[in-house]
């Protein structure tokens, strides 16, 4: 039983719902599409669309399990109609992604680290967010709930509407390609 749940429990207001999870979501968000406009925009969908529901809302799931839920909904079905739009220009796989390093991730300098060290771990981020954007959305979605959110399977399964068996076969099969990639990026790397 959630905190919200039963007799007598007022649930929070919705402007207390946003101001807790916004940037939560908008990270989740942009993480699955790498583009901080269109994160932005779908990001306040989300909550749009969250506000309309919040009334039905049964609080059965965490308030930001059901955010999740939303924004993953809302932003696979983004992905999909650009894939629609995307199809009629076919792209290589093996072409490189050109990514801008401040737009894939920010980070706080570790100062215990050498600036040789540091420079090898963004340029190693970038790498690892280029190859989780270029798996396909199902994959994609899994792996940034579960290793860049930190997410339990349960609340994975609930947020896509799976099995708990769903959400690790697919992340086991996300990280083997990611693996897969890596190794073979990283001994191309000098």
């Amino acid at each position: 039983m959630s905190e919200t749940e039963g007799a007598g429990v007022t649930p929070p207001p919705f402007s207390q719902v946003t101001a807790e999870n916004y940037e939560r979501i908008f990270n989740v968000i942009y993480r699955l599409i790498n583009n901080e406009d269109e994160a932005a925009d779908l990001t306040q969908d989300t909550f749009v669309a969250a506000y309309r529901a919040y009334d039905r809302f049964r609080h059965e799931a965490s308030v930001y399990t059901w955010l999740y839920r939303i924004a993953v909904n809302l932003t696979k079905n983004r992905f999909e109609k650009q894939q629609r739009v995307d199809s009629r220009e076919s792209y290589s796989l093996d072409a490189p992604l050109e990514l801008d390093s401040d737009e894939v991730s920010r980070e706080v300098e570790d100062w215990d680290l050498s600036p040789d060290r540091v420079a090898q771990n963004r340029q190693l981020r970038s790498v690892l967010m280029a190859e989780v954007a270029l798996l396909k959305f199902e994959y994609r979605e899994v792996v940034v709930l579960r290793d860049l959110e930190g997410l339990r399977y349960r609340e994975i399964a609930r947020v896509l509407g799976c099995s708990v068996e769903a959400v690790k076969s697919r992340l086991f099969r996300a990280r083997s390609v990611l693996r897969k990639r890596l190794t073979d990026v990283l001994e191309q790397t000098p």
